[in-house]
């Protein structure tokens, strides 16, 4: 009688976790390391959260997910980047990385023989920084190549842009042109422009390219999430989000085709605010529309960055401000009592301290205003960030692109102010990271190696670029966890291993090593879960 009773506890066992295997959506993601949980080795799901962190054995009957020994982290959050850009940058001319001018005309001369006289070629990437000659090219040099294509090639840094004389001409900038309020046309000694535009100056030629259809666009957009997946993110803060995107990212969601989550930064332009900006802030599980987008001054390899002194290398500049601080203000004030968050491109020291002044007189502070990049911050006004609860939303592989040219920009004296992250963590900031994709690889392996050693992938400097602002590791990856959630306001669902937090997870092949900053990179994205599914598997 015993052991029928015995086996009959068993059997019951057994039927009541089939019981609930069945009547909810659980699932048991296990064998492995969990970040956080060292005694543990599981981790149950219910509906796309996460409902305990275990032990396997505790966990029998539900649908089981093997990790293969990988290690879980916080699924990783990209706290800026441009989505639609990221995508539309797989489909023309990839010149990062070009060490010539003469390799990229080369290349625009091979399109030339595909595409009939009249089509668009387009391009981004290129960096005069990069060449051996780090002079800006002409148009002179595309029109020997490509006399009867326009062509529009954006700077690595969206900043600047290299045009042949058919684009000028259909855009209609001749010798005569001035230059527009927050731009500047280079012009050769005679007058005439070089093919080199400056910020604002790129929108007389962008607004005149043919542009992509909302099919183009949804191809784009869903071969961008495709590429974020396979590099374990979850979750992105898109920088700049236009009114065509929010429609498409809202119908894939009611597909169920949308495997990442999207907090989305309005960008600042009527045709988008005029429909959204009314509604107020909208929240859901994998689209946020809870802030909006401004531009204060340019980007430091193009010397559009607004600094508080000149250009080391260019004593007659101190960069541009794409737009004025009253009309910076006044949106800000306008924005925040809508309810939505304001994030400001600031790079240069000048442009970081008017922003900040800014938030100071007329922002609200539970609004957790940021600005975006924070690169070059004067130091008096680094404790200013945490006093007035601004959030600096950094890159860390901007400091390891620049930092072989950046002394050129800003001379030695001025080498402190260089993406202070260290400075603003210890003075109270957290400090969400991102890659400002396309720009930079989206690889959060990158972005949290960047950010422990300031070396390039080769190792280089040895001691790390002004060693003193390298963070930990658990500070590195907080950068793309807890820091970047809470730089959305979703630091209560995203970016920590807890019940009730979204279950988003990033699998790599092995842990971390504070020790061995070379494990970062070596690792290997197994999987990436999002919302309690693997959306990618390696």
């Amino acid at each position: 009688m015993k052991i029928q009773w015995k086996y009959s506890i068993i059997l019951m066992g057994l039927l009541i976790n089939q019981i609930l295997s069945e009547s909810s959506n659980m699932t048991v993601f296990t064998h492995a390391t969990i970040y956080g949980h060292p005694t543990a080795d599981a981790i149950l799901c219910e509906d796309g959260k996460i409902k305990e962190i275990g032990q396997a054995a505790d966990y029998t009957g539900y649908p089981t997910v093997d990790l293969r020994g990988g290690t879980v982290y916080p699924g990783f959050i990209d706290a800026h980047m441009h989505l639609l850009g990221l995508g539309g940058s797989k489909e023309i001319l990839d010149l990062v990385g070009t060490k010539s001018v003469e390799t990229i005309m080369k290349m625009v001369e091979s399109t030339t023989k595909t595409l009939p006289p009249g089509t668009w070629i387009q391009g981004r990437g290129w960096d005069q920084n990069d060449w051996e000659v780090q002079e800006y090219p002409t148009k002179e040099m595309l029109d020997k190549v490509a006399p009867n294509h326009p062509v529009f090639l954006r700077r690595i840094d969206g900043h600047a842009a290299w045009t042949n004389s058919t684009a000028l001409e259909l855009a209609s900038i001749t010798k005569h042109s001035n230059n527009p309020e927050g731009g500047m046309i280079l012009r050769h000694t005679d007058g005439s422009p070089s093919g080199i535009l400056i910020d604002n100056a790129l929108d007389i030629v962008g607004e005149i390219v043919p542009k992509d259809s909302k099919e183009t666009k949804t191809r784009q957009i869903l071969r961008a999430v495709k590429y974020l997946n396979t590099l374990g993110i979850t979750a992105i803060h898109d920088a700049g989000t236009e009114f065509e995107t929010i429609q498409i990212l809202k119908e894939l969601i009611q597909k169920e085709s949308l495997p990442i989550r999207v907090y989305s930064m309005l960008e600042d332009k009527e045709k988008t605010l005029f429909v959204l900006l009314k509604d107020g802030p909208t929240k859901g599980d994998f689209l946020n529309i809870s802030a909006i987008k401004l531009y204060f001054d340019g980007a430091m390899g193009s010397r559009g960055a607004a600094l508080l002194e000149p250009y080391s290398d260019d004593k007659e500049n101190t960069g541009l401000l794409m737009e004025e601080s009253d009309e910076i203000a006044a949106k800000v004030k306008s924005y925040n009592a809508a309810g939505f968050q304001v994030c400001i491109h600031a790079i240069g020291d000048r442009a970081n301290r008017l922003a900040l002044d800014i938030f100071e007189k007329v922002g609200n502070p539970r609004m957790r205003n940021r600005i975006e990049h924070a690169q070059n911050i004067h130091p008096d006004d680094v404790p200013r960030f945490s006093e007035l609860g601004v959030i600096p939303a950094m890159q860390p592989t901007h400091c390891t692109s620049d930092m072989y040219w950046i002394t050129e920009r800003i001379g030695e004296d001025r080498l402190n102010e260089a993406y202070p992250w260290k400075s603003l963590i210890n003075a109270g900031s957290p400090v969400p990271g991102g890659s400002d994709a396309p720009i930079e690889i989206p690889n959060p392996l990158h972005g949290i190696y960047a950010a422990v050693t300031r070396q390039d992938t080769t190792g280089w400097p040895e001691d790390g670029w002004q060693s003193q602002e390298c963070v930990s590791l658990d500070e590195a990856i907080n950068m793309y966890t807890e820091w970047a959630a809470f730089g959305a306001g979703q630091e209560e669902l995203q970016g920590r291993i807890e019940p009730g937090y979204y279950a988003d997870f990033t699998v790599v092949s092995h842990p971390f090593e504070e020790a061995n900053p070379k494990s970062i990179l070596d690792a290997e994205v197994l999987f990436t879960i999002i919302n309690g599914k693997v959306v990618f598997k390696k």
